[in-house]
């Protein structure tokens, strides 16, 4: 086993992890004699014994005048980063709190798990009731995600008396309802472009799920890019051709409401 490669995981660096070994085999010593055994000058060994005593790896005594220096023993060191550890354990709650803070003035919002995401689309039931928005979405990677919840969502945002309009990728074809109760417009954007993910366009925010992200989904409550995507889906919708079997017309004031 390399031990110098395994004392670099400390933390320590090569001579760092040389002179601790050295150490040890020594049983402790001035730094003139770690200096003869380690090969290294003794004006290089001073500063790096002073650095692993501020570490916890090495102590020193004087004796009659003269510094000697000893290994922390291995057994100790052991204890020392499992205390470090556990400190550290105990401010992570501490720490992940600051950095949702972050992501949340910065607009960002990150969904993780299925239950996160599930509780956002219901929560978007009682928000949008009554009222529309507008979507671009690949239907078989949405319910990909959660096929039976979903399934089941259309249902519940249609009862809601939510509308919706859709630019949905060209294999959507395959799985997308044509039921006008579900009060969806729709049209499919040419197969040349083929994607899976799916973007609600809302009017404070945007949520882009995807089950290829990192993370399942994330929320994005930038004005600026609520409105560019809200652009940018009307420029889209004019230029596609009707599809039969939309549910009526949207207003677009409506969707700015």
């Amino acid at each position: 086993m390399d031990h110098v490669a395994v004392m670099k995981n400390l933390g320590v660096n090569e001579q760092e992890a040389h002179i601790y070994l050295t150490l040890l085999t020594l049983g402790g010593s001035i730094a003139s004699a770690v200096a003869k055994e380690s090969g290294l000058k003794r004006t290089t060994v001073y500063p790096i014994l002073r650095s692993l005593a501020d570490k916890g790896l090495a102590t020193v005594y004087f004796r009659q005048n003269k510094r000697f220096w000893y290994a922390q023993k291995p057994a100790r060191v052991a204890q020392l980063y499992e205390k470090k550890l556990e400190a550290f354990e105990r401010i992570i709650p501490l720490l992940e709190s600051v950095e949702k803070k972050e992501l949340q003035m910065s607009g960002l919002r990150f969904i993780e798990t299925k239950e996160e995401l599930k509780t956002f689309y219901k929560g978007i039931l009682a928000e949008y009731e009554d009222r529309e928005y507008r979507i671009i979405s690949s239907a078989q990677g949405w319910e990909s995600v959660d096929e039976v919840f979903f399934v089941q969502f259309r249902k519940d945002r249609a009862k809601a008396g939510i509308r919706t309009r859709l630019l949905l990728s060209a294999d959507s074809r395959l799985v997308n309802p044509a039921d006008p109760s579900l009060l969806r417009e729709y049209k499919y954007i040419p197969d040349v472009y083929s994607f899976r993910s799916t973007i609600d366009i809302y009017k404070d925010k945007i949520l882009v799920v995807s089950p290829e992200l990192s993370a399942l989904a994330v929320v994005i409550a930038i004005p600026a890019m609520t409105d560019i995507f809200g652009a940018i889906f009307e420029m889209m919708w004019d230029i596609l051709p009707d599809e039969q079997g939309d549910a009526g017309k949207s207003t677009k004031e409506g969707l700015t409401s």
